[in-house]
């Protein structure tokens, strides 16, 4: 199973690296590879927020000091010296780790750390590093990056970070997706159960949340070193806002906590809300619209939209490929509000109470797992 995950990793991967080279056989705008970055660099921390804290139950509010640390790591390392930026987020991914490594080290050992006092610790965390860097590196006057030289091989600047950005977010879902699946995720979720039970069947507890916080912070990092060459120019103020940690944890809490799945559906459905209302006209409604969203998914799909577009993977796909083509054909616009018009259908039918939708639309549209059961079956007989 774990060998053909990771061919199916890889076959979307190229296929996706791929998508900049049709841009003019497609004719889609130039935007949609920056639209599309954003959206790997949100899958990524959020992907990499949940290994620990939709796995474990540890809840964080500091991951955003984790995502500063490798920002800062590139920004200083290519600001200062003539090392390429490419070998900078590693070390981004690595001094990010240590760091959570370091602060798990001495919260784990203290069993009473957990619920809100861990949340809020996490948080101090990222206020003390902010101002170590503020004082040690930033200064208070910023860090101007500018344009860094990179390979040829990768094309222009955005196709660049659209392709580092798809990497990244490759390997962190795919991390996720092999903690899930192993000794490690089994551990993870019955610490999250029970953690006194799961020391008394024989988990490594300690060793098991210092593994998932060392995986999680590594992937922050790794995202925040290349987004420093996103941004250009970094400050404390701009990195360090608490936006980044609620922005994450939200994406996680929408999309589903319990699967790998979850933290990338969140991270689309919000960044593609977000630029779809970036106008600042709209800047009120797009508040408003995911605050809104988030207390009725928390109303109706508690367990996150996963679990139930996986019950209603058929007349979901169904519904989309509808309105895309209404779409196109008929209204036309920004690619990027007709995606967001798109999830909103799809999101409706997602929150359509199960008792209504078995009497309307259950009767007539298979189920995903019916469809995957008459198949096994066909194929054993």
């Amino acid at each position: 199973m774990k060998w053909r995950a990771l061919l199916g990793f890889i076959i979307v991967g190229l296929v996706l690296a791929y998508f900049p080279e049709l841009r003019d056989m497609l004719g889609y705008p130039r935007y949609v590879l920056t639209f599309m970055y954003f959206a790997f660099f949100w899958t990524s921390l959020a992907t990499s927020w949940n290994i620990l804290t939709g796995y474990s139950g540890y809840f964080s509010f500091g991951h955003g000091a984790f995502y500063g640390v490798g920002v800062y790591t590139t920004a200083a390392i290519v600001t200062k010296t003539e090392l390429p930026f490419l070998l900078t987020l590693p070390l981004a991914g690595v001094l990010a780790s240590l760091l959570g490594l370091t602060v798990g080290f001495v919260v784990f050992r203290l069993p009473q750390l957990r619920g809100e006092l861990f949340a809020l610790l996490t948080l101090a965390v990222e206020f003390v590093v902010a101002a170590i860097l503020f004082n040690l590196v930033d200064g208070g006057y910023g860090l101007s990056i500018g344009r860094v030289p990179y390979p040829d091989f990768l094309g222009d600047f955005s196709e660049m970070m659209f392709r580092l950005g798809l990497l990244i977010a490759l390997l962190t879902v795919f991390a996720a997706y092999l903690v899930h699946h192993s000794r490690l995720g089994r551990g993870l979720f019955a610490i999250h159960d029970d953690e006194a039970v799961a020391e008394g069947l024989g988990v490594p507890t300690f060793r098991y949340k210092m593994m998932a916080l060392g995986l999680s912070t590594f992937f922050a990092g790794l995202a925040g070193g290349l987004h420093a060459v996103q941004l250009s120019y970094v400050d404390i103020g701009g990195v360090f806002k608490l936006t980044v940690p609620l922005f994450v944890i939200l994406m996680s809490l929408l999309g589903g906590r319990r699967h790998w799945l979850g933290p990338l559906i969140g991270a689309v459905i919000i960044h593609t809300f977000n630029d779809a209302f970036s106008d600042t006209r709209f800047q009120l409604l797009n508040d408003v619209a995911t605050g809104g969203l988030l207390i009725a998914i928390i109303l109706f799909m508690p367990e996150g939209i996963y679990e139930r577009l996986r019950q209603r993977l058929i007349p979901a796909a169904t519904l989309a490929l509808l309105v895309v083509v209404i779409q196109a054909l008929a209204i036309g616009g920004r690619i990027t509000v007709q995606f967001a018009v798109m999830l909103l259908f799809v999101i409706a039918l997602l929150m359509i109470p199960q008792r209504f939708y078995d009497t309307v639309i259950g009767r007539f549209v298979p189920s995903f797992e019916s469809v995957k059961a008459k198949i096994r079956s066909g194929a054993e007989e």
